[in-house]
Order: structure tokens, then sequence, then C-alpha cells
């Protein structure tokens, strides 16, 4: 897609999202319906800049204009008739904007080694972890991620009309503005909450479902949600800073986690080195210390072969 296009789709997504937030906080404010939190959430945003409050006058003034009409009836059913015309306007308003939004899609993925942030108009930020695949869909008010394989963390900004939600393998997770990590592998999917909660519901006829809330964990399946579990924070984003963590890790795991940032995979050339456990702070980019550092700790040797390099026992 050239330049020019992506800065046209771009600026067309940004209108449509100020124009959903505006008549949303319009029609809220006028129901009487909004909480003290959403007041002072109504309050930030129209002072976060100059474009909400025009967006939002627009509505102001459609509102006032409907004073005109020549209603006689009482009080309340005068305003409930107001209500009601104001929702079709508004409605015309936006319907126009919803064509934008469910025709948009992009497709974000990242090679071996590299990794990539996403920053969405509303402050959300998306970090994806190397070798990752996920697609990113604007549906009306939803805001879709589709997790095709990898890994993501999310820190979302919480919008009381706009909803977020993340599909991986058999499960779909809702947010309720939070901050969380998906890891998918093949069929499994662990979702992590470092903070806030998320609702991890699977997509079968059975719709088995947890609430996952900061500092908690859980692995599913297609068919199967596992226990929760407490969450190692530090270690599972330390990936955004380059680093990798291990707590008493299984050695097959630790060589994984490796092959993920390198082109060069490791391999271990015996079966029984799988068990053994490893534990330590480590450069993710570093393939060479990470290398010399197991062959330290476990005494082993290194081959380099023709694609790979083999790790073995010293004879």
């Amino acid at each position: 897609m050239e330049q020019s296009q992506q800065e046209q789709i771009k600026k067309s997504l940004d209108q449509n999202l100020l124009t959903e937030q505006a008549a949303a906080w319009f029609l809220c404010i006028q129901q009487g319906n909004c909480s003290d939190a959403d007041i002072k959430a109504f309050e930030s945003w129209l002072t976060e800049d100059e474009s909400h409050r025009n967006e939002y006058q627009q509505y102001v003034q459609i509102w006032q204009s409907l004073d005109h009409l020549d209603h006689k009836p009482s009080r309340s059913s005068r305003k409930k008739s107001r209500l009601t015309i104001a929702w079709a306007i508004l409605l015309m308003l936006v319907s126009g904007t919803l064509h934008w939004l469910t025709q948009y899609e992009e497709l974000i993925s990242t090679s071996i080694g590299e990794q990539h942030q996403i920053v969405l108009q509303n402050g959300t930020i998306i970090d994806v972890n190397t070798d990752t695949v996920l697609r990113m869909e604007l549906l009306g008010l939803t805001r879709k991620i589709i997790i095709e394989q990898g890994e993501a963390s999310f820190k979302v900004r919480n919008e009381p009309f706009r909803s977020f939600v993340v599909h991986s393998g058999n499960g779909t997770l809702r947010d309720i503005g939070t901050e969380f990590n998906v890891v998918r592998r093949g069929d499994k999917t662990t979702v992590a909450v470092l903070e806030g909660a998320v609702e991890v519901k699977l997509n079968n006829p059975a719709g088995a479902m947890k609430m996952l809330h900061g500092g908690q964990q859980l692995t599913y399946s297609s068919h199967d949600l596992s226990d929760i579990s407490a969450v190692d924070a530090e270690s599972t984003v330390a990936w955004r800073k380059s680093r990798l963590i291990f707590r008493d890790t299984p050695l097959d795991e630790v060589i994984h986690q490796i092959n993920r940032y390198h082109l060069r995979p490791v391999r271990l050339g015996e079966s029984q080195l799988k068990a053994l456990k490893v534990s330590g702070d480590f450069n993710a980019a570093d393939r060479a210390g990470l290398i010399q550092a197991l062959k330290v700790l476990f005494i082993l040797q290194s081959i380099e072969l023709d694609e790979e390099t083999m790790l073995l026992s010293e004879r």
C-alpha cells in the first residue's frame, strides 16, 4: 500500500473514532446514566484536545436545534421525543463512519529477532514480540486483535463505549481496562494479567469461562482451561527489554526461547539434557553469550554443524 493511501486511511480512522467517541459521550450525558467515574473520564477526554471539544460541540448544536420543534406535550415526554430524534440523527452521522471501520484490517508480523510496537489512537499500546503474526481489525465500536502465532503484550486504555477483544486459538479474551500478555504456541495459549482483569472464554458449545485478575495467569487449548496460577511479572514481560529470565526452567524450553530470537538454531544432542533446570537473567540478543553460559553451567560442548549448533555433554 502506498504511503499516501496509508496516511489517508489513518486520517479517516482517526476522524471516525473521534466521531464515535463524541456521539457516545453526548448520548451518555443527555440520558443522564453516566456514573461519576464516567463524568470524570468525559471531562478528561474533553480537555485532551481541541478537536474533541469541537466535535462534541456539533452534537450540542444539533440538540439545541431540536428546541425549535413544535411539541406541546409534557416536559418528560418532550425530552423522550427529543432523545429519540437525537438518536436517529446521531445514528445517521455515525453510521457513515462504520463502513470504513468494518473494512479496516491490518496484518502485523515480526521476523525472528524482530520486535514491534503499535500505539492506537486512544493511547492503547501493543508490543509485538519476535516471530509473531497478528491481525488488527477495527469493527464498529470493537477493537479486535487475532493472534495467529507468537506473543504480544497489551496496555489497554479503557473506553466506556469501545471494547477491546483478543482472539487466540480457540479462546476469546475480553479486556476490562488492563495490562496483559498473551503467548500462542500451536493449540495452546497462555494469558498472564499484570493489572486489571481479563475474561477468558473458550469458543465452543460449553463456553467455559474464567476471570483473571492482576497477578494471575492460565493456559487454555481447544477444549480445556487450566487452573489459575500466580504470574511472575518480571519474567513474563522481560522480553520487552530484550531480556530472558528463567526460573528453574527446563533446558529444552530455554533452547526453544533462544531459537525464537536467532535464525541459526541451537539443538540438544542428547535427550537426557532436556530436564536440566536453568535459572538466570540473560540478554536475548546475545546468542554467543547464552550458549557459553549453558556450556559453563552444565559442562557442555558445542559443535557447529552446517545449519545449527549442537550442544552435547563433554566426554
